[in-house]
Formats: structure tokens, C-alpha cells, sequence
């Protein structure tokens, strides 16, 4: 009974600390603070309690019924002080106490019974699949050379000294991290493979690896043990759903945070592995696997997520919250009857009779507020008539009445109004090509000759300039979208831009793997290169300035450069928000790079002289340290 009572003094505690991470989950935007509330609750429920805390919470009147009843399971509700006030159990509940002792007895021997089969059902079923599944991992072949030097050059990047091995494997869903045997192993999904460009699947790479990284496959060791021996427990299930949540949003905090990977590319690989995985009738996916979850509302999420992902950062305070979280693996609280000297009770109010309700007039219904979905991306018409604005999950037309329209079906990935607003040309999905009127009307339509990523038109509305995955560039015909002329360029192309004098264009250059990236100037007339501008990043939007002498780069990171043409002396430099880089890239129109660098902060000026200024300076900064 000693054993027993600690389980369900566990079992308890865990359920507090379930209400806990909930409300942590609602408060708090960090997922890697809402993974360790979660990881705490799967932790107590396996760790046996060393100290145990009286809480005497209870009333007194339940000291005789606890004494009474010892054997009814409930080893984490222990009497105080024995007690002579109040009647004792079976004189409450009108049968002898001996009777009433024998019931708890056969009950808690059935709830023990049912507890101990559940649990070897568990064992033995789940134990089952990872041995199957093991056996299929050691007969899955090597990835690719390329893909597995892929593998180690994001390694390196994430400072993992040893990479675990990358395989293929047929009848998996998505990519997962499996770890059951003597190392871990990077299972990638064989279809899967040649749908994905180098980039789109160097992402999937970086979010299994980041997996690997944070220990993930630790913790679904420890999902296992705390489900086999707690499988009736709902506190287990919210925390294996909230732990899959957050270390999903903790990964896609790591590829784009922390190696700058471009959002829209992961966004683009994840959304192709929901594809594939849909083709999939009865996709495999054993116990212990750190894959991706696909549901509708994580998937939502981790997409808004990737759009503003930052570099992940360590918890604030980390020594004192270990401390506090060994402190509460540890002790157990004991909940203890208060003692309590029989006061009589005081004498019941007097009923008051309630007030009639006056017969007024019935209350008017609350208003309700229309919320509407936000948007990341807005491109406005010249003359400001039409508005587009790219949301989650569809691309709109909002006139100056308030009235929207969708273009579809399929969302685009990039937009360009024409320079007299009456007509826009959308990219996308896939190798789509469309113009549309200004009332969301579809005009023409042509196919890229690879999946299009921008589009711009020529300031005099001549031409439509589209740039495809595969480095090329095509120019059509804006009323009919037939091709006029194409020249390829080569790298990884993100984005174009056309000078205000219609004859160069501007491709914007960079991968997130690596660490620089540059602009490159194309002859429209003569399909020939005329200059390149390194950049210190990866490369996502640029724009030219009115007058053409000076040309606007925005890199992935935020940081935006200004460069004299023709030559490509830098001009200034600002650390802006990312989302700005994001949403130029989306489209041209939308003028979110600024023409002009912003000033720069100005300190406040001090009423001090040099020479003290620096005095204090110099007394200060040790103590920062």
C-alpha cells in the first residue's frame, strides 16, 4: 500500500501540474518554456517522491472517516490528530463500517486489477511495433551522397559534432528522428525525396536534426514509460500533445532562426510533405518517432510561426528553475485533516426575500465584434483604388468600398500591379501564371517552365517579367502572358525587380545555407549580365529608387543596404525587421523597402564634460560584466 499511495500522490501532483503548463501554454508565447512545464508533468508521474509536504487542507470531520477506511487506495490522504467531533464513516453513510470496508477493499483491488492489465497491454503491444520498425530501419539503405553531406554541412551549422546517419525508407509520411537501439537515425521517406528541390529538403534535414539537437528522442523514452504506466491518466495525453506542439515550434524556430532559412521555402516543404502524406493510406509511424504532426490547427501555427521566427534563446533563469523543478520531482504533498476544536455552528441567516425584477424593456443583445483574419503581405494599386493582401490561407482584392474578392483557386506566391493599376499578374502556386482585372476578374493565363517565384512588371506596362525556380527569366506579353524572350540566370533566385527605365532588371540572390549572398543587373534588350553586387547575406527583395541610381537590397536577415549604381558603392546600412524583407519579396508593389535609409539615433546630450562622461563610463563598465 506504501507503493500505491506514492502512484496516485504522483498521479495527483501531476495533475496540479498539468493545470500549471495549460496555463502556461495560454500565457506564455515560448515554446520551449511550454516544453519544459510539459516534460515536468511526464517526469513527476515516473520519479518516486523522497520528502513528502503536510498540507492540512482538509476539514477535521474527515480525520474518523480516513481512520476508519485505510485500505480504500487513497495512500496520499493521511489523518492528522485523531479527532471526537462528528460522526464516524459508516454512521454517515448509514451501513456498518465493517461492510463499508470489505466494499473499498474489492473495488480498489478491481481498479489495481484493470490498472496492471492495461498497462502490460501497453507494453506488449507498443513493444511489438518498435521491434517491427527496428527491423525496418536496418534494412533501409544509405541516403545519397548529396544528401548526406547535406546532413553534415547542417550538423556543423548547428554544432552537432556527430550527425546521426540519414536513411530512406518506404511507407513513412513525413521525415522523423528514431532513436531505439544504439544511435539515432535521420529516416527520410523514399517518394518523397524526388519531389523536393535542394533547398525544400535541406529544411525538412535541419528540422530533424534540430530534433536530434534538443534531445527530443529522450523524451519520447520518457512518453513511453509515462504512458505504459499511467495510460489512464489525462494528464499524460495533454502533455504528449502539448510536448509534440512545442518541439515542433522549437525546430522551426531553429531552421529559420537559427541558420536563416528562407520562410517561405520551409512554409513550401512542409506543405509538399502534407501532400505526400495524404497519397498515404495507412502511413507507419511506431512509438518513439520525433516526426511531424500534421493536424490542421499545429500545421496553422507552425506556418504563422515560421513567419516571425526568431533565434531560439535560452530560458531566463535557467539555474533556478532546474532547482525548483528537482524540488517538485522530489517532494510530495501529503494532504492532512485540520484539527479543529468542535465550534458550534453559527446560526443560519434569516432567508431575505429577493427583489422582483423590474418589468423593463429586455437588454440589448451584446455587439458582436467581426475579427478579421490577419494579413502578412499587402501590395496597394498606384492611385491606391485596390488593395491585395496575402493572408494564411488565400490572396484577396479589397476595393475602396470595403469589398473583397479572392483570387483563386490556389493562393499565388507573388503578385505585381501594372503601372496604371487596371490590371495585376499573380505567380503561383506551382508553375501558374494569371492576370487578372482590378475587380479580381482572370484575364489570361499561361505555365512557367519551372515553379514561379516572382513577378514585375516594366514601368511603361510593356512587358511582364516572371522568374521561375530553375533560374529563369521570361518575359511575356501582360495582355495575352505569351513568352516573348527568357534567359537563365544561375544560383538561387528569389526575387526580381525592374529599373525605372524598363530596359535592367534586378535578381535578388542567396540560399539560407549560406551565409552571403548578391544582386545581380540583367540588359532586358540584350539578355546579358551587366554587374553583381555582393551582399553580407542571403539576399530576399531589392528595389529600385525613382530616379534608378541607387538600388535597394533587402537580405533575409533584416539587414538592408543601400548601393550607388552602376558601380555598387554602398551607400548606408539599417538592421530592419524581417517582415518587411518577407513582404517585398511577395511583391514589388508593396514598397516596404524604404527609398532611404532611416536616421540614425541621436543620443540625448549630456550635461557632463567629456572627460568626466568617460570617467564614469570607464567606472561602470566593469560592473556591467
Amino acid at each position: 500500500m506504501i507503493v500505491i499511495s506514492a502512484v496516485l500522490g504522483n498521479a495527483a501532483t501531476a495533475a496540479g501540474l498539468a493545470l500549471v503548463a495549460l496555463a502556461v501554454g495560454c500565457a506564455v508565447r515560448t515554446p520551449a518554456l511550454r516544453h519544459a512545464a510539459w516534460v515536468l508533468v511526464l517526469l513527476k508521474l515516473v520519479t518516486p517522491p523522497l520528502f513528502t509536504l503536510p498540507l492540512p487542507v482538509l476539514p477535521a470531520s474527515w480525520v474518523s472517516e480516513l481512520a476508519e477506511a485505510p485500505s480504500a487506495g487513497v495512500g496520499f490522504l493521511v489523518p492528522a490528530v485523531p479527532s471526537t467531533c462528528g460522526p464516524s464513516a459508516g454512521a454517515v453513510a448509514g451501513v456498518p463500517a465493517g461492510r463499508a470496508g470489505r466494499w473499498s477493499i474489492g473495488v480498489a483491488d478491481l481498479g489495481l486489477a484493470a490498472w496492471g492489465l492495461g498497462t502490460a497491454a501497453w507494453f506488449a503491444c507498443q513493444g511489438g511495433r518498435i521491434v517491427r520498425f527496428h527491423r525496418r530501419v536496418a534494412m533501409a539503405e544509405l541516403a545519397p551522397p548529396e544528401v548526406a553531406a547535406a546532413a553534415r554541412r547542417l550538423a556543423a551549422a548547428l554544432g552537432i559534432a556527430r550527425p546521426p546517419e540519414v536513411k530512406l525508407a518506404t511507407g513513412i509520411a513525413s521525415p522523423m528522428l528514431w532513436s531505439w537501439g544504439r544511435g539515432a537515425v535521420v529516416l527520410f521517406p523514399r517518394e518523397l525525396l524526388p519531389r523536393l528541390s535542394p533547398e525544400a529538403r535541406d529544411t525538412l534535414l535541419a528540422h530533424e536534426l534540430a530534433h536530434y539537437l534538443r534531445r527530443d528522442h529522450w523524451v519520447r523514452v520518457l512518453e513511453f514509460v509515462a504512458t505504459g504506466l499511467f495510460w489512464w491518466h489525462p494528464a499524460v495525453w495533454l502533455a504528449r500533445r502539448g510536448l509534440e506542439a512545442a518541439e515542433e515550434e522549437c525546430c522551426d524556430a531553429w531552421v529559420v532562426g537559427g541558420l536563416g532559412a528562407s520562410p517561405r521555402r520551409y512554409a513550401e516543404a512542409l506543405l509538399a510533405t502534407v501532400d505526400f502524406a495524404a497519397e498515404l493510406r495507412r502511413p507507419y509511424l511506431p512509438p518513439g518517432a520525433s516526426a511531424a504532426n500534421h493536424s490542421s490547427r499545429l500545421l496553422r501555427r507552425r506556418l504563422l510561426g515560421i513567419l516571425h521566427a526568431d533565434r531560439p534563446r535560452r530560458l531566463r533563469g535557467g539555474t533556478a528553475v532546474r532547482l525548483l523543478a528537482v524540488a517538485v520531482l522530489v517532494t510530495q504533498p501529503v494532504l492532512r485533516a485540520a484539527v479543529s476544536d468542535c465550534p458550534e455552528s453559527p446560526p443560519e441567516p434569516e432567508p431575505v426575500a429577493a427583489e422582483s425584477p423590474r418589468p423593463d424593456s429586455p437588454p440589448a443583445p451584446p455587439a458582436v465584434k467581426i475579427s478579421e483574419p490577419p494579413a502578412w503581405a499587402t501590395a496597394v494599386a498606384p492611385g491606391g483604388g485596390v488593395t491585395v493582401l496575402a493572408r494564411d490561407r488565400e490572396v484577396v482584392l479589397r476595393h475602396a468600398d470595403g469589398t473583397t474578392r479572392a483570387l483563386g483557386p490556389g493562393r499565388p506566391l507573388a503578385v505585381a500591379f501594372a503601372p496604371d493599376g487596371r490590371q495585376l499578374a499573380t505567380v503561383g502556386p506551382g508553375v501558374l501564371v494569371r492576370t487578372w482585372d482590378d475587380a479580381g476578374n482572370p484575364l489570361a493565363e499561361a505555365h512557367a517552365p519551372a515553379a514561379a517565384r516572382a513577378v514585375a512588371y516594366t514601368p511603361d506596362g510593356s512587358s511582364l517579367l516572371v522568374l521561375d525556380a530553375a533560374g529563369g527569366v521570361t518575359v511575356h506579353d501582360p495582355r495575352t502572358v505569351s513568352p516573348l524572350a527568357s534567359w537563365t540566370v544561375e544560383g538561387p533566385a528569389n526575387s526580381i525587380a525592374c529599373s525605372p527605365d524598363g530596359r535592367t532588371v534586378a535578381v535578388a540572390f542567396g540560399s539560407w545555407l549560406a551565409e552571403t549572398g548578391w544582386v545581380e543587373c540583367w540588359s532586358i534588350p540584350e539578355r546579358r549580365k551587366l554587374a553583381t553586387h555582393p551582399a553580407a547575406g542571403p539576399v530576399g527583395a531589392t528595389r529600385f529608387t525613382p530616379d534608378g541610381t541607387v538600388l535597394v537590397v533587402g537580405e533575409w536577415t533584416g539587414r538592408v543596404t543601400w548601393r550607388g549604381l552602376p558601380g555598387g558603392a554602398l551607400v548606408g546600412d539599417r538592421q530592419l525587421p524581417k517582415h518587411l524583407v518577407a513582404t517585398a519579396a511577395f511583391s514589388p508593389d508593396a514598397r516596404t523597402l524604404p527609398l532611404e535609409p532611416p536616421p540614425e539615433l541621436v543620443p540625448p546630450p549630456s550635461f557632463f564634460p567629456p572627460t568626466l562622461r568617460q570617467l564614469v563610463r570607464d567606472a561602470i563598465t566593469p560592473l556591467n560584466r
